[in-house]
C-alpha cells in the first residue's frame, strides 16, 4: 500500500512539475561567471536579475526562469554553453555579452529557432547576426564622438592607441586614430593579439607620448595599466574602454573611461541594494533586453516565435533604462556612451 501511494504522489508531483514547466519561459545566460571577465558577468547577471525581479512585481501571464551557464568569455565554451540550454534545458532566449560571443552563438539560435540577445560595443554598420538575434549597448561611432569631446576638452597633443584584436576593438582603434589626426592629434594605434602579456613595446616606443587610450579586458588591460603606473605615468593621461571589468579595481580608479550609460536615475542605486559589484558595465542595457523579452513573451505568447522576433522590431526603439534605445536596420539597440571615472570607488560621470 505504502508503495503505491508513493507511485501515486511521484506521478501527480510529476505532473505538477509538467504543468509548472509548460507555463515557464527559460531565458539561457552564457556569461563569464569565473575567470578574468567575471566582473563583467557579475554586472550583467545583476542586471538581467533585477529586471525579471520588477518584471514578477507586475500581473504576469507567465513565469519566468534564468538559467545560467559559465561560457568564461571564451567562443568555444560558450557556444557549447549555448548548445546544452537548448536542448537540455529548452530555453527561448539565450543572452550573451560581447559582440565575439554573440555573434559565435548565433548560428546556435538560429538553427534552434530562439532569441538571440547580446550586451555589447559593435559598431552601427555591422553585418546583421540573423532574424533572432538583437544586440544592445553603445556604439562604436558614439564612444569615437565622446572621446573626441574629451580629447579637444583636455588639449590632448598626441596620444598613443593600444587596442586588443577583439572584435570591434582593433578597428575601432584605427577609425578613432583617423579621426583624431584629422582633429590634429598625433595618434599611433598599436594592436595586440589576446593571449599576449609582454608589452614592453609601450615604453620602448612611446614613452614620450603625452596620452594614451587603452581599448582591452583583462588580463591584458591590467598588464598594460600596471605598465604605465610603472613609466609614472599620472592616471589622468589615460583613457580607455574596459578598463573598470577587471578585479583589481584600485587599477582604474581616476582613469578616464568610456562605456555603456549607468542607466536612469537611481538605478545605481537599485541595485546596489542588491548587490556587490566592482562595476555596473553594461548593467542597464542587460536590464533593458530582460524587460524587452518578458514584454513580448507576455504580448505575443512563446509559440510563435517569428511574432517574438516581430514584437522586438516593433518595440526596440523606446525609452529605456539606458537612456534611449534606438533599432537600427542590422538589429543593433544603440544607446549613447558616456564618459567617467572612478574616485573612492565610485563611478563619477563627467558632463558631457
Amino acid at each position: 500500500m505504502k508503495k503505491v501511494i508513493y507511485v501515486l504522489c511521484a506521478c501527480l508531483a510529476l505532473v505538477a512539475c509538467d504543468k509548472d514547466d509548460a507555463n515557464t519561459i527559460k531565458i539561457g545566460a552564457v556569461l563569464p561567471m569565473t575567470g578574468a571577465g567575471a566582473a563583467f558577468g557579475d554586472a550583467v547577471r545583476a542586471g538581467m536579475e533585477t529586471a525579471l525581479a520588477d518584471k514578477n512585481n507586475t500581473e504576469l501571464k507567465y513565469k519566468y526562469k534564468i538559467i545560467f551557464e559559465d561560457g568564461q568569455q571564451q567562443a568555444a565554451k560558450s557556444v557549447s554553453a549555448a548548445q546544452k540550454l537548448v536542448s537540455a534545458n529548452n530555453v527561448k532566449v539565450l543572452i550573451s555579452n560581447t559582440t565575439g560571443i554573440g555573434r559565435a552563438i548565433a548560428p546556435v539560435a538560429e538553427s534552434a529557432n530562439v532569441l538571440n540577445l547580446n550586451a555589447t560595443l559593435d559598431r552601427e554598420v555591422s553585418e546583421p547576426m540573423g532574424k533572432t538575434s538583437f544586440f544592445q549597448g553603445p556604439s562604436v561611432e558614439s564612444y569615437h564622438k565622446t572621446t573626441l569631446q574629451a580629447v579637444k576638452k583636455n588639449k590632448v597633443k598626441s596620444m598613443a592607441i593600444i587596442a586588443a584584436n577583439v572584435g570591434v576593438s582593433c578597428p575601432g582603434a584605427k577609425v578613432l586614430g583617423e579621426k583624431l589626426q584629422k582633429a590634429g592629434v598625433k595618434t599611433t594605434v598599436e594592436c595586440f593579439n589576446p593571449g599576449e602579456r609582454d608589452f614592453k613595446f609601450v615604453s620602448d616606443k612611446y614613452r614620450n607620448v603625452e596620452s594614451y587610450y587603452v581599448s582591452a579586458f583583462p588580463p591584458e588591460s591590467e598588464i598594460i595599466l600596471r605598465q604605465l603606473y610603472t613609466m609614472g605615468i599620472e592616471r589622468n593621461r589615460i583613457y580607455g574602454q574596459g578598463l573598470d571589468l577587471g578585479q583589481d579595481t584600485e587599477l582604474f580608479q581616476g582613469i578616464n573611461h568610456i562605456a555603456a550609460t549607468l542607466g536612469q536615475p537611481g538605478f545605481v542605486e537599485h541595485i546596489k541594494e542588491k548587490y556587490t559589484l566592482k562595476n555596473q558595465n553594461l548593467t542597464s542595457v542587460a536590464y533593458d533586453l530582460v524587460s524587452l523579452t518578458i514584454d513580448a513573451f507576455e504580448a505575443v505568447g512563446p509559440d510563435n516565435m517569428d511574432a517574438v522576433y516581430d514584437y522586438i522590431r516593433n518595440h526596440a526603439t523606446r525609452d529605456c533604462m539606458s537612456g534611449t534605445c534606438k533599432l537600427l536596420p542590422n538589429g543593433f539597440i544603440v544607446n549613447e556612451a558616456e564618459w567617467r571615472t572612478y574616485r573612492d570607488g565610485k563611478p563619477v560621470v563627467f558632463e558631457k
